[in-house]
């Protein structure tokens, strides 16, 4: 396995540990409720999160990489948590005795596809009746599956959640997620939040569920994420709710009762060093490559 895939273990020579020399890596996945969670670090963490992207190139294969983070620790050398559309859970980020903390939310696979559409024909002039050829590419199957595990095996993706222990949150359990998430993950996170890029439109999407054959081919296209979906739910939730202990109920009711807000100095510091330091040093690392 090459240097980009090496499974992170304690045998690799980080000692899993709660706290705050360790950086929390969100592997975003588009349409599970990501959007608010990286306001949510950018709330508890302010200039010491940072919105990531490969420093070669915005879009393309490439993943966020290790010499990626080595790069950006020059300009963020206080960093606690990073977050991107182009962080892969296969990817190995730890280095030089600084542990990373994987998580990523999952949703039903079903209903993220529709989001996405639902997406697209907002914003990016897709009409619904181009719906069941865009089903069709290769880059709207098993969206969860491949981001964790590099490829459309369910089995690539659960076995890099066991060896890295990945935390797999769950959109429609997004008050318990973030509850676990600070308890075995980030004891200092601030997770106080209201929702961030929420579907204001939801039209076509209700239109794909509704409709018995066009639900079945988003079915078809999700195979594996669904069984990801079903193991999660099944097989990792009861293992963090017993990681948890006593008081798990009751810690959600008291936090879905508290009203949700954010740190807004920490989200404008976080913002204006992304904009004014970290853009501009892409900006020009990308220039002197052309």
């Amino acid at each position: 396995m090459s240097e980009g895939r090496r499974p992170r273990s304690d045998e690799a020579g980080t000692e899993r540990s709660l706290g705050s020399e360790r950086l929390l890596v969100h592997v975003h996945i588009s349409r599970t409720g990501g959007s608010t969670l990286n306001h949510i670090l950018r709330s508890s963490y302010g200039v010491r999160h940072c919105p990531v992207e490969p420093w070669d190139s915005r879009w393309g294969p490439d993943p966020f990489s290790r010499e990626d983070l080595r790069k950006l620790r020059r300009i963020y050398p206080n960093l606690r948590s990073i977050a991107g559309h182009r962080i892969f859970g296969y990817v190995d980020l730890e280095d030089a005795g600084i542990g990373a903390d994987y998580f990523a939310i999952m949703r039903d696979p079903v209903r993220a596809v529709a989001s996405r559409f639902q997406r697209k024909v907002d914003h990016a002039d897709k009409g619904p009746d181009e719906f069941e050829a865009w089903i069709q590419k290769d880059w709207t199957r098993n969206r969860h599956v491949k981001a964790i595990g590099g490829t459309d095996d369910v089995g690539d993706a659960i076995k890099v959640i066991r060896d890295n222990r990945l935390f797999m949150g769950l959109t429609e359990r997004y008050d318990e997620t973030v509850v676990l998430l600070k308890k075995l993950l980030a004891p200092d996170l601030n997770i106080s939040y209201k929702p961030v890029n929420v579907a204001s439109k939801k039209t076509v999407a209700k239109e794909l569920l509704s409709d018995d054959r066009l639900r079945g081919m988003i079915e078809e296209s999700q195979s594996a994420d669904l069984e990801l979906f079903r193991y999660v739910k099944d097989v990792l939730w009861p293992e963090y709710l017993e990681a948890y202990g006593e008081g798990f109920e009751a810690d959600v009711e008291r936090f879905a009762a508290s009203p949700g807000t954010f740190n807004n100095l920490n989200i404008l510091l976080s913002r204006l060093k992304a904009h004014g330091v970290y853009r501009p040093a892409l900006y020009l690392h990308r220039r002197g490559l052309r």
